[in-house]
């Protein structure tokens, strides 16, 4: 059974920083349900919480006041957004037990003296779990029959990295749907803890960092819903960090491919795989902020104009190996990938002319040494220089570069750019990346932002 009309709605943690948020969060599911729609929310921690958590498990002294200090930003919370007393004292008595809970969890951690994976995911679940109990209370103080779920509870089954499980579409679809679909054929408001999953055990993992997106869109899709409701504090995803370049807008439209590639990017801070549930669905994902007239719409149309954003990536280097020995060597590039590989280092892009003489690898800054000491060591015998530079890249994203006559023009501009070091882009791709000096990264993609994005607005 499917329950029709649906909207999730995900309130993350830039606004759930006090009472207010949750007050403001109330207010949205109200409206949404006052247009005919029936919701289903999704909640990340109170701002900094998950931080502050991940930090105790890490660094246990000093952890009980560390604690009460996070228990004493719920308890205000709940006594500055429930206005119902009976709901103030249920909740505070929920929140209570919770923490009970937690206590007792660091406390083994700090006894022991380490955290093991699954007991770290437990302890870092509990911004999520606290966060969706106070929000069920605010609802139903506000007149609006609600329900808190803990992600397995409400059906998400992962395995894998308690960190960074990975979901089990076909379970997960089933139990989601037997789990929520009665409580919203009630009118009955689920609030499901985003971030937060569990095995078919019931052990507690997380889906990485910024999960509560993608618990968001995973809902979105297992509930065939009509939207999903990204809320963030602005009005949607801009062309630009506005932080940095004042001319930033707000983009109307995006294409799944776009959004996916601005979220790999870190732009707002999006989960990598937010969305990969819905690219195959007729779901619609909305990020706007509470009260906002504007939004920013992504679905598999997408729409003009053929630019979308220009985004900046600080910290990597480039690491390049050259030598004659490489030339005419099968399985070269495979030797020197393999050597990050052993070291555990993700390299970010790859390039190499035809000629075949040097490789340049994209790496994080921190490990850019690191890996040049080995490609030394190890691939003496073929490389005769490795080299590293700082360097970082901006990016342009649109699906317009798929057109010949758009990429050639942007690929020409930013040839004619001081700092460029390199570009890199392949036909048929949604983003071209400029790796430039880092002290005119912002420089650069004002130009391009300007030149490029800026114009074609309106175009």
């Amino acid at each position: 059974m499917t329950a029709h009309g649906v909207v999730v709605a995900k309130f993350g943690g830039s606004l759930l920083r006090d009472a207010s948020g949750y007050i403001t969060a109330a207010q949205e599911v109200a409206g949404l349900q006052q247009k005919g729609r029936r919701v289903v929310v999704v909640v990340s921690a109170m701002k900094g919480v998950t931080d502050e958590l991940i930090d105790i498990v890490e660094r246990p002294s000093g952890w009980e006041p560390r604690l009460r200090r996070i228990m004493e930003r719920y308890y205000s919370a709940a006594r500055g957004a429930v206005e119902s007393e009976r709901e103030l004292t249920n909740v505070l008595g929920e929140l209570s037990r919770l923490f009970d809970e937690l206590f007792k969890l660091v406390w083994a951690v700090k006894v022991i003296g380490e955290a093991t994976p699954n007991a770290r995911a437990a302890i870092v679940s509990f911004g999520e779990r606290l966060s969706a109990a106070l929000m069920a209370a605010v609802l139903r103080s506000n007149g609006i029959e609600s329900v808190w779920l803990g992600g397995r509870e409400a059906g998400i089954i992962a395995e894998g990295d308690p960190w960074e499980a990975t979901v089990d579409y076909s379970s997960s679809e089933e139990m989601v749907r037997e789990k929520l679909n009665p409580l919203i054929e009630r009118n009955v408001v689920p609030v499901v803890t985003g971030f937060v999953a569990g095995t078919r055990e019931g052990r507690t993992v997380l889906l990485g960092r910024g999960g509560s997106d993608y618990t968001a869109t995973l809902l979105g899709r297992f509930l065939q819903a009509d939207e999903v409701v990204l809320y963030t504090d602005v009005p949607g995803v801009m062309t630009a960090d506005p932080r940095k370049i004042r001319t930033a807008k707000v983009i109307e439209r995006l294409s799944f491919a776009e959004a996916m590639e601005l979220a790999l990017l870190g732009a707002k801070r999006m989960h990598p795989k937010t969305f990969e549930p819905v690219m195959d669905t007729d779901t619609r994902i909305k990020i706007t902020m509470p009260g906002a007239n504007q939004a920013t719409i992504v679905d598999n149309r997408g729409g003009p104009p053929p630019l979308k954003a220009v985004v900046v990536s600080d910290d990597i280097s480039l690491v390049t190996v050259t030598g004659g020995g490489l030339v005419g060597r099968i399985g070269t590039a495979a030797k020197v990938t393999g050597v990050a590989a052993k070291l555990g280092i993700n390299i970010l892009a790859i390039m190499q002319p035809i000629t075949e003489t040097r490789i340049s690898l994209v790496v994080r800054r921190r490990y850019a040494e690191k890996l040049a000491t080995a490609l030394s060591e190890e691939l003496g015998y073929i490389v005769s220089r490795v080299e590293v530079e700082e360097a970082s890249a901006v990016s342009v994203v649109g699906d317009g570069l798929r057109e010949p006559r758009i990429s050639s023009k942007l690929v020409e501009r930013a040839a004619g750019l001081g700092g460029v070091k390199s570009i890199l882009w392949a036909p048929g791709s949604p983003i071209l990346v400029t790796f430039v000096e880092p002290e005119e990264a912002w420089a650069i993609a004002e130009q391009l932002h300007e030149e490029v994005v800026s114009q074609w607005q309106t175009g």
